[in-house]
């Protein structure tokens, strides 16, 4: 099959013809269609993460159609079109016991420590594949494995927004863009907090109570004046760089929630226990989804309650294109490959 191949951290994508994976029992072969670039993508390319997993096939938000199944796998057939769960879990250790997939001890992930999304086909458990409703287009099904459905786990299980809860969400790229309908749809008061006018225009039209444009320079000012002074029960960072976390801790009103969703490797938090005590503030870390989640997430959007933003749909050779594009901070939604 062919594919791209990262063989070096930060260097190019190299076409190649690669053996067509073998799949065991357990194991489905999917005839990959689309797959979102994502943030992450480029931390990955750089050796920003730590994984030192060279030659690699990357890309992990994949959609496409079963070509092969297993023995083993029930409820799917060649033909299904389907979403693949990134995150390759044991099933077996007590966070998978638990439901908490993203924990688990002995944890893969596609695109980041086995190979992805970036070739012709890509090999995952049986129990990796989610069934894509007809209507649901493959190229917005695509980025459901991360950008949606991690927002879904962000929203619904780390930040607990209810209904009056008011949220702040620092970025509103690919991935805050769907917590964002997320948390209109658990009933939150919204602000969305970016550097493009662009965004924050898109970040309106999909239902933002509040915009702040953060060009300025620090933006809880403005997120206090937005809320009478108190500050947000919860703030989502999707950037936590160093100019964004004084102002994300500082937008928090008491008994607030800070959730982290993104991160920069480099940058350390600081922060005064004293002022988490008498606040009774929480930090609160939220890591992508689980199998279960992500099939939460797309009955949400076959019933046309979330949105799917896909921006541009490019060529796999391409891919270059995706990722300056996200170097640059332009897409609105995500960037999809097509395979």
């Amino acid at each position: 099959m062919r594919a791209l191949v990262l063989e070096t951290f930060g260097g190019p994508f190299v076409p190649k013809d690669v053996p067509t994976p073998t799949i065991a029992p357990h194991e489905a072969l999917v005839r990959v269609r689309n797959v979102g670039v994502c943030g992450t993508d480029v931390k990955i390319r750089a050796d920003r993460m730590g994984l030192g997993v060279i030659p690699l096939i990357m890309g992990h938000e994949i959609a496409g159609e079963v070509a092969e199944v297993g023995s083993l796998v029930r409820g799917f057939a060649p033909g299904d079109r389907v979403v693949v769960n990134f995150y390759v879990t044991c099933g077996r250790c007590p966070f998978c016991r638990a439901g908490r997939d993203t924990l688990c001890s002995e944890v893969r992930q596609h695109g980041f420590t086995i190979d992805g999304g970036f070739a012709e086909f890509v090999k995952t458990p049986g129990v990796n594949l989610c069934k894509v409703p007809d209507h649901v287009s493959l190229e917005a099904a695509s980025i459901l494995g991360d950008a949606v459905a991690t927002s879904y786990h962000a929203i619904t299980k780390r930040a607990q927004v209810r209904p009056g809860t008011t949220v702040a969400l620092i970025g509103v790229g690919g991935v805050g863009l769907h917590a964002l309908q997320m948390a209109r749809l658990a009933g939150g008061w919204v602000i969305a907090v970016d550097v493009s006018e662009a965004r924050l225009e898109l970040a309106r039209t999909l239902g933002a109570d509040a915009v702040v444009d953060a060009r300025g320079g620090p933006f809880h000012e403005e997120v206090r004046k937005l809320t009478d002074g108190q500050g947000v029960d919860v703030v989502l960072e999707f950037v936590a760089n160093q100019q964004t976390l004084p102002s994300s801790f500082q937008s928090l009103r008491r008994a607030g929630r800070l959730v982290f969703v993104g991160y920069a490797p480099e940058v350390a938090l600081s922060l005064m226990p004293r002022e988490l005590v008498r606040s009774e503030l929480e930090i609160v870390g939220s890591r992508a989804n689980t199998k279960q989640e992500l099939q939460e997430t797309m009955d949400l959007v076959a019933r046309g309650r979330i949105k799917p933003i896909v921006d541009r749909v490019i060529p796999l050779l391409d891919v270059e294109d995706a990722f300056g594009a996200l170097r640059e901070g332009r897409p609105l939604g995500r960037n999809v490959l097509a395979i």
